[in-house]
């Protein structure tokens, strides 16, 4: 990945739309027009502050009878007085607002996991789709399922192009809106994991997802050529106050095998994954490319590759801070 590419994936993350594809584009149309319509609102209110204080000088040369006081003057606002540059925005913004739902709404997310630790969604948006205009109020994770490239439409920002690279992570502390558009013609998939408690500051492990320096715990590095080596079987990539992330490839003869877990976890299969996941010695799930488990703390867990060749999955440890 590229070292810079984390700054503009931190805005991302946005599955079927009924509703038509022209209405959806023309609300995140409304998005990145937002500087070029304010222009217009204020020069629109100019022209028809001075065209009202014409109106009203004729009237007053000719003796016609002046408006009641109560009718307000053309080109004004309820107080009297011309329209400003943030009247115009805030108007705009209020009518984008309007068309906003919450993520949970947004048809191309569909939920796949619900409990009191996260909210996890499937994304998949078709090529020459768009999603909703949808928010994130809380903060989140998610990983790109193959290579894609997309339009970012943060409400009250300008529009941004990523390139997502496969199996690519991002962060965002969420408190946003935006939309996303496949204008490239290639379909965009994540898995987006919501953590509804708090996560303070977030920090780069072995890998940079986050801005900040890398900091690789002493154990992911030991007996190992580099932190974050594409031949690490393990792979930290980066934590929160209330949250770890890690990266594990397991292969024939080699199983991620934890005895005694402290932290509930998601476990993330990435696209070349074909998993046989083991939960208190009992056989729980087989999982591809997408799919998703919960696993409990204190539940021995084993998870290995029952192809025989490589997969990879995400593990997203959850801390306990409430003691439940």
């Amino acid at each position: 990945m590229k070292p810079a590419s984390y700054l503009s994936c931190a805005l991302l993350l946005g599955v079927a739309l009924p509703a038509p594809i022209a209405k959806i584009d023309a609300a995140s149309d409304v998005i990145r027009s937002l500087s070029t319509q304010v222009s217009v609102a204020v020069t629109d209110a100019a022209s028809s502050a001075t065209v009202g204080t014409a109106q009203v000088a004729a009237a007053q040369n000719s003796a016609t009878p002046q408006r009641p006081a109560t009718q307000q003057p053309v080109g004004q606002n309820p107080n009297g007085q011309n329209p400003t540059p943030q009247d115009a925005l805030s108007a705009e913004v209020s009518a984008v607002e309007k068309q906003v739902v919450p993520i949970a709404d947004e048809p191309h997310h569909q939920i796949v996991l619900r409990n009191d630790f996260v909210h996890v969604y499937s994304v998949s948006v078709p090529p020459l789709d768009a999603t909703l205009i949808h928010k994130h109020d809380l903060p989140y994770m998610a990983v790109s399922l193959g290579a894609t490239e997309v339009e970012n439409d943060v409400v009250g920002k300008p529009a941004v192009r990523l390139s997502l690279e496969d199996g690519q992570v991002t962060y965002s502390p969420g408190g946003f809106a935006h939309a996303v558009r496949t204008d490239a013609g290639m379909v965009f998939r994540n898995v987006t994991v919501e953590l509804v408690k708090p996560q303070g500051t977030a920090k780069n492990l072995c890998k940079q997802i986050v801005p900040g320096p890398l900091a690789c715990p002493q154990e992911s590095a030991k007996d190992k050529k580099a932190a974050a080596d594409a031949g690490d079987d393990e792979v930290a990539y980066f934590e929160t106050d209330e949250m770890r992330v890690d990266l594990i490839k397991v292969s024939s003869g080699h199983d991620y095998v934890e005895a005694m877990p402290r932290r509930n976890a998601v476990l993330v299969a990435l696209t070349n994954a074909d998993l046989d996941v083991n939960l208190g010695g009992e056989h729980s799930s087989f999982l591809h490319d997408g799919d998703i488990v919960w696993l409990p703390a204190g539940t021995r867990r084993r998870v290995a590759d029952f192809l025989g060749t490589h997969s990879s999955f995400l593990l997203v440890s959850l801390t306990d801070s409430t003691g439940k």
